[in-house]
């Protein structure tokens, strides 16, 4: 079962269940899927399913910050479920560990010999081999751990 087949079977369940914050982000989500699908002219795959989770899980962060500034707490509530919807869908992480075991073996498989100054290389390797596994973020504090 694909990752799209996953969302809308969800969906419909969400429906069936009257789950309306479930059936809302669904909906939305599913719906961004068919626009990138029509722009893109073809069928997604799962690795671009997962930009899509990944931005809109950034755009609820946003949301959920600046509801927090406003004390909006039932709208608060609402996109923290969203978030929490959505998160379910997106492939484990690899822990702060593993991340910085990745990194130390891509070191030594890149011949990198100035951290400071072959860091693109690295943080390349990382985007272009592990960017489902890898939180970017984890990776940049590591690497910038290293240079001190």
């Amino acid at each position: 079962m694909t990752l799209q087949d996953k969302l809308f079977a969800d969906y419909i369940q969400a429906m069936k269940e009257k789950d309306l914050i479930k059936k809302a982000i669904l909906n939305y989500v599913i719906a961004q899927i068919k626009n990138k699908k029509i722009e893109l002219q073809k069928d997604l795959e799962d690795g671009e399913i997962i930009k899509i989770l990944k931005k809109e899980i950034k755009s609820l962060i946003e949301a959920i910050w600046f509801l927090e500034q406003a004390n909006k707490v039932e709208e608060l509530k609402e996109e923290l479920a969203k978030k929490q919807v959505l998160e379910q869908y997106l492939p484990q992480t690899k822990s702060k560990e593993e991340t910085k075991e990745i990194i130390l073996d891509l070191i030594k498989e890149l011949g990198v010999s100035e951290l400071a100054k072959q860091r693109w290389q690295i943080m390349w390797a990382i985007k272009s081999k592990y960017w489902e596994e890898i939180e970017w973020s984890v990776a940049n504090e590591i690497i910038n751990e290293m240079l001190k």
